[in-house]
């Protein structure tokens, strides 16, 4: 017997927002990538023959300028074919990538990484330039027994001041006190907006896991900053189903004042499948709801499997506009596109090392499930995960893996220092390797997505 299942139309919407969404994303970023290579080649002399979005069969094209452009049926990649560019096509000919100069065939196989890193240059300029919202510097709770708390700093202080050195956002704050274990700092903090104080605190050194399982020792003063407000709701999760709404206002949990992160880990993560009273400011009306956090396992920093409690929402503080002008804002762009790169190569490196375990590689459904939900946070957060989702692509191929850019590079860099290029048996038998390495990639990477999507 035949049964239909019928999905909300509100449903169906959603999901097809989301894929094009994806598929707008993925697109830029292979659009970018294969026109470095595109533009490389043309500067070089190479004759490009095709320009393809996607593989596989070819749904619509082009031919301009000798050079016929594609859109073809699987959007998962794509490619620039160049004259003489398989091995059973080399030949000596004008116009052809095999006897370009070895300089000309690097200068085409770095284009398309380096425009990926380029692409999110320019997204992290103009994100800059419109302003981003970022965290103030003012305080939630104070840690019992801590540096802060035997200076005398409390909650609702805001720290505007350290060493001279004026400081806006909770970013800047832990990057200076991170690095100043044992170091007594001059605070200068303002109090009920009107009183200006100086502190002397000493940051203690304290062992922390960081975000790759590491341990290392930073400088704490044992402060957490306020958040109160709701700024995400996760659909069909716990918080959505209990009746929070976006802008509400969290003034306490289970009776205990809502100073920040702690405040609900302690009274609602840390007690899955028990209910917990939230009592919220929503437009100047007191509201009591009952939320009851799902049971979620996970891994934490030390690889042990810990039961948490999950509500489904995201809260943030005071928010202020991290905003450059059109200079100041490409410095900026530089070093945020050169912290990912060094957070996103460090990962790579901790990956093949195996001290990031396998379990965390992700596919196209990953890809397409965190751009479902940095959608749903806005366009900022949308674009910043492109740059990001960019400069992942552009380090990738440039693995030394053969058929990725970084193996042709690899091929390029022999050839150089022996004077002749690697023998076309030599290659075909790496291309080979390569095509078994990037599909053995591709099928755990899927089969790691549909394990996540089951569990």
């Amino acid at each position: 017997m035949l049964e239909l299942s019928i999905l909300p139309i509100d449903l169906i919407i959603d999901y097809s927002s989301k894929i094009l969404v994806f598929l707008a994303g993925l697109a830029a970023l292979i659009f970018v990538h294969e026109l470095g290579h595109f533009l490389a080649a043309r500067k070089c002399g190479v004759v490009v023959e095709k320009f393809s979005l996607g593989f596989g069969p070819k749904i619509i094209s082009k031919t301009s300028g000798g050079t016929e452009f594609l859109i073809s049926a699987i959007p998962l990649g794509g490619y620039v074919k160049m004259k003489g560019e398989e091995l059973d096509e080399e030949s000596s000919e004008e116009g052809s990538f095999s006897a370009a100069p070895v300089s000309s065939r690097m200068i085409i196989a770095f284009a398309g990484p380096l425009f990926n890193i380029l692409f999110a240059v320019a997204i992290y300029y103009f994100v800059y330039l419109g302003g981003v919202p970022v965290l103030s510097t003012l305080i939630g709770s104070v840690r019992d027994s801590s540096p802060a708390q035997a200076a005398g700093l409390a909650t609702r202080d805001r720290i505007v001041e350290i060493d001279g050195q004026p400081v806006r956002y909770w970013e800047d704050l832990l990057k200076i006190v991170h690095k100043s274990p044992g170091k007594e700092l001059n605070i200068v903090i303002e109090r009920n907006s009107d009183r200006v104080m100086s502190l002397a605190i000493t940051p203690l050194a304290e062992e922390i896991t960081n975000m790759f399982g590491e341990k290392e020792t930073v400088g704490l003063i044992g402060v957490t900053p306020l958040v109160q407000e709701i700024a995400y709701i996760k659909k069909d999760s716990p918080a959505e189903q209990a009746g929070f709404k976006l802008g509400d206002v969290v003034l306490s949990i289970n009776g205990a004042p809502m100073l920040g992160w702690q405040t609900l880990k302690e009274n609602a993560a840390e007690h899955p499948g028990k209910e917990a009273i939230f009592e919220v400011d929503r437009g100047g009306e007191t509201l009591s709801i009952a939320a009851t956090p799902k049971s979620e396992i996970v891994t934490d920093p030390d690889g042990k499997k810990v039961e948490i409690g999950v509500l489904g929402l995201g809260l943030i503080g005071e928010m202020l506009t991290e905003q450059y002008g059109p200079f100041a804002s490409v410095k900026r762009a530089f070093e945020e596109t050169w912290r990912i790169t060094y957070l996103i190569g460090a990962s790579i490196k901790k990956m093949i090392f195996g001290s990031v375990p396998a379990e965390s590689i992700g596919g196209p459904i990953l890809i397409f499930q965190i751009y479902g939900q940095q959608a749903e946070q806005g366009f900022s957060e949308l674009v910043r995960l492109t740059a990001l989702l960019s400069i992942n692509l552009g380090l990738l191929n440039l693995l030394p893996i053969p058929m990725l850019d970084g193996g042709h590079l690899f091929f390029f860099l022999i050839e150089v220092l022996k004077g002749r290029p690697v023998s076309e048996k030599n290659r075909e038998r790496a291309h080979q390797v390569g095509l078994f390495m990037l599909l053995s990639l591709m099928a755990f990477a899927f089969y790691n997505d549909i394990a996540r999507i089951i569990n």
